[in-house]
């Protein structure tokens, strides 16, 4: 499950940095800008991101979950980067 968990966040241009707490943050090489963008367009990504957390807390890795939703709130409100 973290492996998986570790591809989905690198689809959408996040890394974890810290499996213990859940930290995350954006791509070390610059690919999250494009992998942004994308998440930014497609909102079919919503229900997968909301599939992917369910997951997440049906195997026990429920203290994964709320890191990734800071981070995503982090980039939306502070940094602007997640507009959509």
């Amino acid at each position: 499950i973290l492996k998986s968990y570790e591809l989905m966040l690198d689809f959408y241009g996040f890394q974890l940095i810290d499996h213990t707490t859940g930290e995350l943050r954006r791509s070390s090489d610059d690919s999250y800008e494009e992998r942004f963008r994308n998440l930014n367009r497609s909102s079919h990504n919503y229900l997968r991101i909301t599939r992917i957390l369910k997951c997440l807390g049906e195997f026990d890795y429920e203290y994964l979950k709320f890191p990734f939703l800071a981070k995503i709130l982090f980039e939306s409100i502070t940094e602007n980067t997640l507009p959509n």
